[in-house]
């Protein structure tokens, strides 16, 4: 595993540039926490880095919508993380289920394995594909908001699995957050963007960067157990 290094991305849709000129060194075995305001580009960001990047890196990738029209089980789904060229004529291995089987109940999916895809929730959706990407256990994994369709118990179980595999496992995750406290709690490192254009990489969050960024004050509160929690300030 190595860190990902990317270079000068920029893409433009028409005249508009979306992103601009995007560099970043994202660190090994760390979350990168990829905030911004709406429409700045993150999106777009984290599907091209995929787009160019995943050839060079093996990268799993969560998007954003859970997407319908698939008439498979949820253990399908989450296996198809498994599959490669010469999977797709010896089936899974023992190993491959194994850890199809661990992803399913790392995000609490145990009884839903025979579900049709279509018949979930958004929120069993979001977990199912979160899942398929454990599954192919690579050493990147890019998640755009993943927990837009989770609520707070799910949110906070998929960052600790997270946590724990940037810690104990060396995995390497991208995630885009829209929840600057689930950010606080949970990432290491944070990439701040704004009109396409990256605004400062912090290892540690400030109100003065998030001010700059969302346009709106923010003041910070530390909890008695040492954490930082930030909130707008009217």
């Amino acid at each position: 595993m190595s860190d990902l290094n990317i270079k000068d991305i920029s893409v433009s849709y028409g005249s508009k540039k979306v992103v601009d000129s995007f560099s970043h060194n994202f660190e090994e075995g760390k979350i990168h926490a990829v905030m911004g305001p709406n429409g700045c580009g993150k999106t777009t960001l984290i599907k091209k880095i995929v787009e160019e990047y995943s050839h060079k890196e093996k990268i799993s990738y969560v998007p954003q919508e859970t997407y319908g029209n698939i008439a498979l089980s949820v253990y399908d789904v989450v296996g198809l993380g498994r599959y490669d060229k010469s999977r797709f004529f010896t089936g899974l291995t023992s190993n491959d289920r194994d850890l199809v089987e661990k992803a399913i109940a790392d995000m609490e999916l145990e009884g839903l394995e025979s579900r049709i895809y279509d018949t979930l929730s958004g929120g069993e959706k979001q977990r199912t594909m979160i899942a398929r990407a454990l599954a192919q256990d690579t050493p990147w994994t890019i998640l755009d908001e993943p927990s837009s369709s989770l609520d707070v118990r799910h949110t906070v179980l998929t960052m600790k699995i997270l946590k724990r595999l940037s810690g104990s496992g060396g995995k390497s995750f991208i995630v885009v957050l829209h929840d600057i406290n689930t950010a606080a709690s949970f990432a290491d490192r944070y990439v701040l963007m704004k009109d396409g254009r990256k605004i400062e990489a912090l290892s540690s969050l400030t109100k003065e960067a998030l001010s700059s960024v969302f346009e709106s004050d923010f003041e910070k509160v530390i909890t008695t157990d040492g954490k930082s929690f930030y909130y707008p300030s009217l």
